[in-house]
């Protein structure tokens, strides 16, 4: 090659790396501008960010070191799921599969930061009979299921809406899980029909002199069952227990862990809504007075007074999915 040539060759390609890879630099940039723009969309605004990932923070769940007070979180609580969580492509992104997922600590709506949704509750007033009773929690869960139902579905999970049962006495109640009544009046959720069982004779012990908050504070847990069912983590734990055995100390533990998340999902979804529709002062002042001052008539099951309280408070106060891990937590803390 003539050597004259190629000396003014080189500057000239020289220059055009140069050219090439300023307009990469260009191109990424831009790139990744987009994408935070995507990504980083505001909730207020009827868009949803993407939700931090469990790496954001030290470790989820109630430490047991908490102030003696209930503080809702209201608009602080975390958006719901950007995008689903329960299925990967190939390429690594999400991708919606809408079916549960059969896992506890490691379950995907507990590995993102993921709040539920906003709603204006117009809730009737409470009277002291069935059937006032029944339209009061019919208004009830209309709520919690427009508030549950963005949080699943952005999850790549399944939602459906729970039935209700609510007759006036025990006696009558027609379910699969009938059996849950020999020891007399309780309310439960069966997860073979999916149904709020909530007798008469069994709530209104637990509700006198409330106009709405101790209702909710029964109905909700009932509901965070519910989500536990909808979302494959009843299934788990079922046999979890199972291969534990069911009346060992450890099988035991993981029932307290179960009810202990159903206690942290009732107060998210106190906490997240306190101040709007009908969830006002009284009502959560009413709700948190309930859930404090409960009868606990199986701690081997349930958990501890203190541990009940101190989840349903965790999960008022920070309004994160994450958060209500009990099946991460230190056994210390689901005793």
């Amino acid at each position: 090659m003539n050597s004259t040539f190629s000396s003014r060759l080189g500057p000239l390609r020289d220059r055009r790396m140069m050219l090439i890879w300023l307009v990469l630099g260009v191109v990424g940039a831009l790139t990744a501008t987009g994408l935070f723009m995507v990504t980083g969309q505001s909730a207020d605004a009827g868009e949803i960010p993407t939700a931090r990932t469990i790496s954001d923070s030290m470790t989820p769940g109630f430490t047991g070191a908490l102030p003696e007070s209930a503080n809702p979180v209201g608009d602080g609580a975390p958006p719901v799921a950007v995008a689903p969580l329960a299925g990967a492509s190939p390429a690594g992104m999400p991708v919606a599969s809408n079916r549960p997922v059969q896992a506890l600590a490691d379950h995907p709506l507990f590995a993102q930061h993921v709040g539920l949704g906003r709603v204006d509750c117009k809730l009737p007033a409470w009277r002291d009979d069935p059937e006032a009773a029944r339209a009061f929690y019919r208004a009830a869960i209309a709520c919690l299921d427009a508030s549950w139902e963005p949080a699943l579905r952005g999850a790549g999970l399944p939602f459906r809406p729970p039935r209700l049962l609510a007759p006036a006495e025990s006696r009558d109640v027609a379910s699969q899980c009938v059996q849950r009544l020999r020891n007399g009046p309780t309310t439960f959720y069966c997860a073979l029909d999916e149904t709020l069982v909530l007798p008469f004779d069994a709530v209104r012990p637990l509700v006198g002199g409330s106009r709405r908050g101790a209702q909710l504070a029964v109905l909700t847990t009932e509901y965070g069952h519910h989500v536990q069912a909808l979302i494959g983590v009843m299934r788990a734990y079922s046999e979890k227990r199972t291969t534990l055995g069911k009346d060992t100390a450890a099988g035991q533990e993981q029932s307290r862990r179960m009810e202990l998340q159903a206690r942290c999902f009732s107060g998210m979804f106190l906490g997240t809504n306190f101040g709007r529709g009908d969830i006002d002062q009284q009502t959560w002042t009413e709700a948190t007075h309930a859930v404090r001052d409960g009868d606990v008539r199986e701690e081997l099951l349930q958990g501890t007074e203190e541990n009940i309280w101190g989840w349903w408070r965790w999960g008022s106060d920070k309004g994160d999915t994450w958060e209500c891990n009990t099946w991460f937590s230190a056994a210390a803390h689901v005793e």
